[in-house]
Parts: C-alpha cells; structure tokens; sequence
C-alpha cells in the first residue's frame, strides 16, 4: 500500500523545517531504521529514519524547500506485512527502538514479508526464510527457538541468540564483537574516533540529532547497541559484563584509541571501560553519568523497563527532556511493545536499589590519567547535576542550560560544538 511521511513537531516551537537532503530516491529500496531524509529545524540537523521496510515512490518536498509540520514530505510503497486473511488474534505492535527513532529489523532482502501460510512451514512453526535458512546452518531446530516477532513468529536474531552468532544480520547497520553499530563517517576526519555508549532503555539511535553534526564537523563517529538493547543480541545482566563486550568491540576498530562518550548507564560503563582498556581509550566524555552517588529517580528507572502502554511511556519520556521529547506516536507505540518484553528487568535491578544507585565509578574516575569531560544538563529530573561535585578535579564539568536528562535531545547543537 502507498503510504505518507509527514513532518513531525520536533521542538516545542518548531512550525516548519528545511529539508536538507535526501538519502533515498523515488524507486530505491529501503530497510526499517534507514535514513530517508534530513530535516533542520532551529539549526539541528535531524535524520527521519523509515518507519517500515519500503520503496520510495515520490518525493513531495524536495531539498532545499521549507514544509510545514505536518505537512507530507514523500509517498513510499510500505512493505510492512499485512494480516492474514484467515482469522487471527490480533497482531501486537511491530516491534521498534528503545526511546529512539526505529531500526531496521532483522529482515533482508531474502527475507521479505510474507503471508502467514508460507511462514508456519511443514512444522507449523512461524518463522521468517532467513532464520530458517540460519537455523539449517548451524544445525539448530526452530522448535528449540523462542519466537520473537509478531505472534510469535520466529526471526534471524532469535536464532542467531541460540547459535551464540549475535552477528545481528539483515539490521541495515553492522556488527562487531556481537554488538549492533551505526557508523557516522567524516570527510575529513581529525581527532580520535567517537565511540557512542546509550543509556538503559535506549540504544544507538538516540544518537541521531547529535552524529549528524559531529560528523559534518569533522568527527568520525560509531554509535553500538550495548547488550540487552536494540538490535544486539547478547543480553545485559550487569554493567561489568556490559563493559567486557564494549571492550571487545573496541578491539575490532582497529590500533588507534578512541573518544568513548556515554551518556547515564552508558556514561557509568565508558567509565570502567576506560580503566580496564587504558590503550583503547584516548579521551573520556560523559553526559549524565550515573554512579557518582546515590540519588537517582528509582522509580523512573523500574518504570521504564516495565512499561506497558504508550500513553505511561509518553508520561516517562517527559521527565528526561525540557523540550518534547522527539518521538512519535508510532514510535511510543513499538516502544510499548518491546519494553513490555521485560529485557531489561534484571539489569534495571542490578542498577538501583529501593533507596538508589548501586554502582560507584568515582574510584575508576580517580584512577584515570586521560582527559575526562564531564557535561550535565541543569534540569535534570532523574540524576541530579550536582554530582557533578563528587568528581575528581581533573575532570573539566560543563553545565547547560535548558538541559534535562538528555543534554543532546534538548541542546544538540552546544553538545556537538563542546564535542567537536
């Protein structure tokens, strides 16, 4: 069927946006999670990714021209699978991002939609070609296979799981060390590499306001999944064991150090990583980190991997920003969805306590001898920034204003400037 790509509300004032560029023409073929256009608005540059797989059929709005919000930006042919015309229960919502823009899934191009007959198979099991053709491989049958997809229809990444590849194929993006990445390259690069660590319940697509930028400034960028969220197939039981696949994954870069920049968790995991990889890691930039003291809005943090409807998600969201939080309804929809698989539970427990934060990076902090910068939003409603202060003093703090929990979701533009 055709379908629309309207221009969503992406700051609180915003009543037009400039397309930029297009990344995809009329004809060409698209994954979920693919960029398709780039929109600035208030001077941030943001990519819009596919919200389905898809073809593009006609661009409304060409670059260089204004648009209204709401206005439709192009018509594409969506190739999301549609019911089977035999009754089924209803059909959960598609699965999507954790607080970001959507991924592309686990589908490629041998694995395109098909009709609910050709999936069940002689087993009766629902399963896509593609992870029935990875399933053969490695020798693994479906029936031992936990279906994660809709009706519990079994994917390549769930396979993949069992066989312990984690090699998250058909994402549109790639991988290493088992870790999902997106990669943001510059035309002319200076400086180390910066390697993007996400907060819990989020994942690499957070990043999407902020790589663009960094990246046209001259910064070469990669954003991963970290276990136990988006497209990465390892799951996540505690941060120390978050830090050992980050590790990992550092070493498939290449010699050359690298900027490890996380943001909350991912701010308290580059951390350890920078101490326990001393050679890997060049600089050190954390934005919200979590595990210089106590304080934390627990109840945030149980909330959010428990959630189960989109309208409690909406409600969540709204505590780490000043600004609207740039998610659509589609998006709190399939977010809904995939937290409600509870993923998450067991680290968010190994994270806080009923009184606070349960982990301390105060000691590696003091142990590092590499550049350490530290950025806190002054609004922040779920770590206060004033921990900033527990800190050593060699650690450079920078405070920004009109900031909550998400510095880079509410003042993209001084983040990438502090950054680049």
């Amino acid at each position: 069927m055709i379908a629309e790509l309207t221009l969503p509300r992406l700051g609180e004032t915003m009543e037009t946006g400039r397309v930029t560029a297009w990344l995809k023409q009329p004809g060409q073929a698209f994954k979920r999670g693919e960029t398709l256009v780039e929109i600035e608005s208030d001077k941030t540059v943001v990519e819009m990714p596919a919200l389905s797989d898809g073809v593009l059929a006609e661009i409304v709005v060409a670059a260089g021209e204004d648009a209204d919000v709401g206005a439709v930006l192009c018509r594409y042919e969506d190739g999301r699978e549609q019911p089977a015309l035999a009754a089924v229960p209803a059909a959960e919502p598609a699965r999507g991002p954790e607080i970001s823009a959507p991924r592309a899934p686990e589908t490629a191009a041998a694995d395109a939609p098909v009709s609910a007959s050709r999936e069940a198979g002689a087993n009766g099991l629902r399963a896509t070609p593609l992870a029935r053709r990875i399933a053969r491989q490695h020798g693994i049958a479906l029936p031992d296979v936990s279906g994660s997809g809709r009706r519990g229809r079994i994917e390549a990444a769930d396979v993949e799981a069992v066989a312990g590849t984690g090699t998250g194929t058909g994402t549109g993006f790639s991988s290493g060390a088992g870790l999902n990445r997106r990669d943001w390259p510059a035309a002319t690069p200076h400086g180390p590499r910066l390697v993007l660590l996400h907060g819990i319940a989020a994942d690499l697509q957070s990043w999407a306001a902020l790589a663009p930028s960094l990246a046209r400034n001259g910064r070469a960028v990669t954003a991963i999944d970290l276990p136990g969220h988006g497209d990465t197939a390892q799951e996540a039981t505690d941060p120390d064991r978050m830090a050992d696949a980050v590790i990992g994954f550092l070493a498939t870069l290449g010699q050359e150090p690298v900027e490890l920049v996380g943001h909350s968790l991912g701010g308290a995991i580059a951390t350890r990583v920078a101490r326990r990889a001393p050679g890997r890691v060049a600089r050190l930039t954390l934005l919200a980190p979590a595990g210089l003291d106590r304080a934390i809005d627990v109840d945030f943090i149980r909330s959010i991997v428990g959630v189960r409807s989109s309208g409690a998600l909406s409600h969540l969201l709204r505590r780490l920003v000043v600004r609207p939080a740039p998610t659509t309804t589609a998006q709190l929809d399939s977010l809904a969805a995939t937290l409600a698989r509870g993923r998450l539970a067991a680290l968010a427990e190994a994270l806080v306590d009923a009184t606070g934060q349960q982990i301390d990076i105060t000691a590696d902090l003091r142990a590092l001898s590499i550049p350490v910068r530290i950025i806190w939003g002054l609004q922040d409603r779920i770590i206060p920034w004033t921990q900033a202060s527990q800190a050593p003093s060699h650690c450079a703090i920078h405070l920004i204003q009109d900031a909550g929990h998400v510095p880079h979701w509410d003042q993209p533009a001084e983040v990438a400037a502090l950054l680049s």
